[in-house]
């Protein structure tokens, strides 16, 4: 289910949770689970590569970018908003925007880094919709990430913690990452992160 952050300790969990899953793996992210192999090649002819195989290897490849820039927003309060929108478009860029907002005007802080555990490529659709308003469809690539979340906590202007103690360990998310600028491999943006806590990444 998409987290949801109308209340302020919804907009915490979410926080702890989604900034992993929006947060990274930090740098601890592990490479991507899916890997791209060259096509056949010969000397007459270049090696070739399947594009929707090439999508999925980069979708995956920008999760922990992701995840981390996400982390790096609830980490450093002084770090401008508007850096979502290298990572992120509409709606996800707005619910990030005001999930961090709210955050930051309660007092919290968020203490330790989420580890983006595994990403994976679901499906893929490279078919563009010109006709499509307000703007054409782009390319899209749906990718599951399991995030580790116990070292993530979040606390008041006093210090204390806010989260849960019986959190789940784990955030599952189905990342729809759009690329507008399709076939330029650094125009990957998350559109859509629904979520669900978990006790592993299996469940």
């Amino acid at each position: 289910m998409q987290v949801t952050r109308t209340a302020v300790m919804a907009a915490v969990v979410a926080v702890l949770t989604i900034s992993g899953c929006s947060s990274s793996g930090g740098g601890a992210s592990t490479a991507p689970t899916r890997t791209t192999t060259p096509g056949p090649s010969s000397s007459a002819a270049p090696s070739a590569t399947d594009p929707a195989d090439e999508a999925r290897a980069q979708a995956v490849e920008f999760v922990p970018t992701y995840v981390q820039t996400i982390d790096d927003l609830y980490l450093d309060p002084t770090r401008p908003l508007d850096d979502l929108y290298e990572v992120a478009v509409a709606p996800e860029a707005t619910n990030q925007a005001t999930a961090i907002g709210t955050f930051r005007s309660q007092g919290y802080r968020q203490v330790g880094r989420s580890e983006l555990v595994t990403a994976t490529a679901d499906s893929v659709d490279l078919t563009t919709d010109p006709a499509a308003s307000p703007s054409s469809a782009a390319p899209t690539v749906v990718v599951t990430a399991c995030v580790d979340v116990e070292q993530v906590q979040a606390t008041d202007a006093s210090g204390t913690s806010v989260i849960p103690a019986d959190r789940p360990r784990y955030l599952v998310a189905r990342l729809t990452v759009v690329n507008p600028d399709y076939p330029d491999a650094s125009g990957w943006r998350v559109s859509e992160a629904p979520n669900r806590q978990a006790q592993s990444c299996d469940g």
